[in-house]
Formats: structure tokens, C-alpha cells, sequence
């Protein structure tokens, strides 16, 4: 459970009429409206998910939000994105949420739909955004998120060890079936202790990748059911069977282990995985010896990616806050001041401003991830709508029930059963 280690007061949560009027408030006060002073500043708070790093250059970046804005105390924390979102769902329930805080695309409408975030029109700067963002962060026509910054799915390969044992860069139209090759190609070359690449099939996320390059999707247009059946699950839940019985992957019990990514500890030559977390990945992979480079994802069909740019991450605003307008202040500035892009640079993905783009001080590694996004930028397609509320929990049992597949203790029609017994149990459950 994430911790609140400032002892910020509990705030009474903020619906109808009393939302409304902090939303005008914020409005008419403007960037320069009164806040507080350097000898009695307002406080808010700020929490995020991400490691060491970002939280390094994160509370940089605040640091200097609260020198040009001295009449604004910000009290930070941060926690790795499992532990931050048994946090906050915890925390939905006692009204104790951040003033700021980073959103997760897939958790936008469980908080949305609550009453738990201040709708954001007219209280954070929208101008700058780049073209269809903001229509990621509305749910039934309101603005109740910002996006930090943007990205879509690759594949994020060691290109020295592919090369070393003769495995060409793969290019778009690369199949699901080239990259199990290939990795059972690499995992013998790597010899024990080291795999070409991790079992896939326990990432929803990568599920509805591949059900998108079959013309579908997870979830139906409404977020209400499920848009696939048993078997196509149980199909998906085997499509790494035959790399897993040879240990051409890693095993369960070896993973399960693993408190950084297979890549970082020099384990792993490949994994499919949000272009963002290349430049997160890379120092440790170079210092290891290593080069990364992103290519476009495994397919079922070459003319459909299944790819669509997503916010890596949203801002948003609690509806129970007393300070609207210090933390728009924040949003604000983090996404549009320049000193501030430079600091954060691509750490949570692409800028989603155009001041983000022009500004940010990009490494060989950010770099690559713009010119992945602009090579596969003819297969980007609609973004799905915003998930159900019960996506966290959904995504939680779709691993747990993988795993128990991959322990041998249920088979993937049984496993699939079980998953859309529970599925439709908590989507009900919002209705």
C-alpha cells in the first residue's frame, strides 16, 4: 500500500454545485490569479508510479515549479506501478486522493465516472495538445484528464545479440510465428540462463493487439462486455506454449522472482513492451555492453499493425481538492514550461504538446523512439475507447489465470472459463 508520508488532510470529496463552483474559481483566478505567499504557501500533493529515475528528474522538475511559484508547496510521492494502484484504488473508497496525480488510460474511466475528478475545461491550458490527444482523455464529452505524453506498442530487441546469432532487425509485417523463431533461435545461442525473448501471453495489452490485427477488439464499443470468446482466449493462452515447454522462454518460477525486467538484467534479448520504456531501459542495457532498437510488433496480418498512439500516461485533478487552481499550475507547467520538458524529457513517453516536442532535450534512445513512432505512423489507427472500470481488476485475474496455465495446474480452456466467469462478474458489478 502506498504510503501518504506528509500527513496531508483528508478532504471532503466535491460533487454537483460544489464542483462547479471550485471549476469557476479556478477558471477566474488564471495562471496569475492569488495562491499563497513564500512565508505561508498553499500545499498540494503529487503522486505518480515510475522508478527511481523518474522520480529523480520528476521532484527535479517540481523543485523548480515551486521556485517560480513560491506561494506553492508540493508534497510528492511515488511508488512502482503495481504498488501505486493498490494505492489508489484503496483510496477511492476514503476520498483521500492527491490533488495531482498520474492516471493510467485503462483506469480513466473507473476514477471518471465516480465523481472523483474535476472535470479540466477551462481550468488546464488545452491549446497546445497535439491533434486527437484530448479525445482520449473525455469521458461523455468532459476533460477530465491531460495527457503527459504518448505511446504505442514495439518490440524492443537487443540488436546485438539478434545480429550475433542471425537474426535479421525485423521490419513491419514481421509475424507472430518469424518471432517465435527467432527466439528460440537466440535462446539457444545465449545458452542457459538466458532467453531470447518472455512469454507474452499473460499481457491483456498484447492480447488486444493481436485481437486489433484480427479487426477486433477486448471490449466491446460500450465497455460493458467482452468482445471476444472462451476459445479465442484459450487460442491466445497457447500461442506461447510450444517456447514455453522447450524453455525457449523464461519459466514462471523464474520470472515470478524478477523484481526488474528481463532486459535490464541482461537476461532477456527481446520483449514486446511500450516504445516509452526504451529509454528507460537502454543506460543499463548499454553499461551491460548492450544496443537496443525498436521495431514494429509482431503480426497476424502485414497491411494491420493493430497499433494506435495512446497517452502513456494522463494528469488529473481530485475532485475533493481545495487548491483547483495551484494544481492546474502544476499540470500547466510541467507540459508546457521549457526548462521543466527539458527535465522530464521522454521518461513518460513523446511529449503530448507541441511545446513538449519543440523543447525536449532528446538521447540516442528518445530519438529512436520518434523515429519508430514516425515508421510505423501509416498503421496507427483509432484508439479504443476508454476501458471499463473494471479493467485493473480484469487485467489482474488475465495474468493470475495465465499463470496458473503456465504452472500446469489448469489448461488454457479451463483457464479461460474461469477468466470470463470473473471477467463478467465485475464488469456486472459497475453496471
Amino acid at each position: 500500500m502506498m504510503r501518504n508520508p506528509h500527513g496531508l488532510r483528508r478532504r471532503s470529496l466535491l460533487t454537483g454545485a460544489s464542483a462547479t463552483a471550485v471549476l469557476a474559481a479556478a477558471a477566474a483566478c488564471g495562471e496569475d490569479g492569488p495562491a499563497g505567499t513564500a512565508d505561508d504557501p498553499v500545499e498540494i500533493s503529487f503522486e505518480w508510479w515510475g522508478d527511481d529515475a523518474r522520480a529523480e528528474i520528476t521532484t527535479e522538475a517540481v523543485n523548480l515549479f515551486m521556485s517560480k511559484n513560491e506561494g506553492i508547496k508540493v508534497q510528492t510521492n511515488f511508488a512502482d506501478f503495481p504498488t501505486y494502484w493498490e494505492g489508489m484504488t484503496g483510496r477511492m473508497a476514503s476520498q483521500d486522493l492527491p490533488d495531482v496525480f498520474q492516471m493510467d488510460y485503462s483506469r480513466l474511466r473507473q476514477f471518471g465516472t465516480t465523481g472523483l475528478l474535476l472535470p479540466l475545461e477551462g481550468v488546464v491550458k488545452t491549446d497546445d495538445f497535439r491533434e486527437g490527444f484530448l479525445e482520449t482523455a473525455k469521458l461523455d464529452g468532459k476533460l477530465i484528464a491531460v495527457p503527459a505524453a504518448g505511446n504505442t506498442l514495439g518490440l524492443i530487441y537487443r540488436s546485438d545479440w539478434f545480429e550475433a546469432h542471425g537474426v535479421a532487425a525485423p521490419a513491419p509485417g514481421y509475424s507472430w510465428d518469424a518471432y517465435a523463431a527467432d527466439i528460440a533461435k537466440v535462446t539457444a545461442g545465449l545458452g542457459e540462463g538466458k532467453w531470447g525473448g518472455g512469454d507474452w501471453a499473460g499481457q491483456y495489452h498484447f492480447m488486444e493487439l493481436w485481437l486489433r490485427q484480427q479487426g477486433g477488439s477486448f471490449y466491446t464499443e460500450d465497455g460493458k462486455a467482452l468482445a471476444f470468446d472462451q476459445a479465442k482466449l484459450a487460442e491466445w493462452w497457447q500461442t506461447t506454449a510450444a517456447l514455453y515447454a522447450a524453455g525457449d522462454v523464461p519459466p514462471v518460477a523464474t520470472t515470478v522472482e524478477w523484481v526488474e525486467g528481463g532486459l535490464v538484467q541482461d537476461l532477456l534479448a527481446s520483449e514486446i513492451g511500450w516504445d516509452n520504456f526504451m529509454p528507460g531501459f537502454s543506460p543499463t542495457v548499454e553499461a551491460n555492453g548492450g544496443t537496443l532498437a525498436l521495431a514494429a510488433p509482431p503480426t497476424l496480418d502485414p497491411n494491420n499493425l493493430g497499433l494506435y498512439l495512446k497517452p502513456s500516461m494522463q494528469f488529473v485533478i481530485s475532485a475533493a481538492t481545495e487548491q483547483a487552481e495551484a494544481s492546474a499550475k502544476l499540470i500547466d507547467f510541467l507540459l508546457g514550461d521549457p526548462e521543466a520538458i527539458a527535465i522530464l524529457g521522454t521518461s513518460r513517453g513523446i511529449p503530448a504538446t507541441n511545446a513538449g516536442l519543440a523543447n525536449v532535450e532528446l538521447d540516442a534512445a528518445s530519438q529512436a523512439v520518434i523515429d519508430y513512432e514516425a515508421s510505423v505512423s501509416q498503421y496507427l489507427t483509432t484508439p479504443p475507447p476508454a476501458p471499463p472500470a473494471a479493467t485493473g481488476a480484469i487485467e489482474v485475474k488475465f495474468g493470475e489465470l495465465y499463470q496458473q496455465v503456465q504452472y500446469a495446474e489448469m489448461t488454457p480452456v479451463e483457464a479461460a472459463e474461469l477468466f470470463f466467469t470473473e471477467a463478467e462478474t465485475l464488469l456486472a458489478n459497475e453496471q
